[in-house]
């Protein structure tokens, strides 16, 4: 006893074929046509292949060797005689940010202006990529236009 007869009804057959096909289509279209997302990256000045000598004034320049866990060593001037010595934290205060904008102020001070300004880097083998990152955002906060990322001395032995 069935409670619906189907007798003389047709039986319905639907084929998905072209359904599972557009569906694909709409997919490629919606690949093809959207736009990932940009790797975000800040701008990096690399010197062009002339030799321009231009030495930097000893009172402009500050060389940061940065160790492990933030910690950053620095001298101003040169290395054979340094006009200052010091250790500064990049994630504590004073930070590295409050000792870069001071000794622009100094130079200012000094010498008129801030176009010689120059900061060498010096990461160690103990430093992580992180903190290297860290100190070139500080260097674009800041707006230092001359800086300079040195090898390791100690990775060169």
């Amino acid at each position: 006893m069935n409670a619906i007869e189907t007798k003389g009804k047709k039986t319905i057959n639907i084929d998905f074929a072209p359904m599972v096909d557009l569906g694909f289509l709409l997919i490629t279209f919606f690949i093809f046509t959207t736009e990932l997302s940009k790797p975000k990256a800040f701008k990096l000045s690399v010197p062009d292949d002339s030799v321009i000598k231009n030495e930097t004034p000893e009172k402009s320049t500050i060389t940061l060797i940065m160790k492990e866990n933030g910690v950053i060593d620095y001298y101003e001037g040169f290395e054979e005689k340094p006009l200052k010595k010091g250790t500064v934290e990049l994630y504590s205060k004073p930070s590295l940010r409050d000792h870069l904008m001071d000794k622009r102020k100094r130079i200012i001070r000094q010498l008129g202006n801030d176009s010689n300004y120059t900061v060498l880097i010096q990461p160690s083998t103990l430093t992580s990529y992180k903190e290297i990152v860290d100190v070139l955002d500080e260097m674009q906060i800041t707006a230092i236009k001359k800086y300079v990322l040195l090898e390791d001395k100690a990775a060169k032995k």
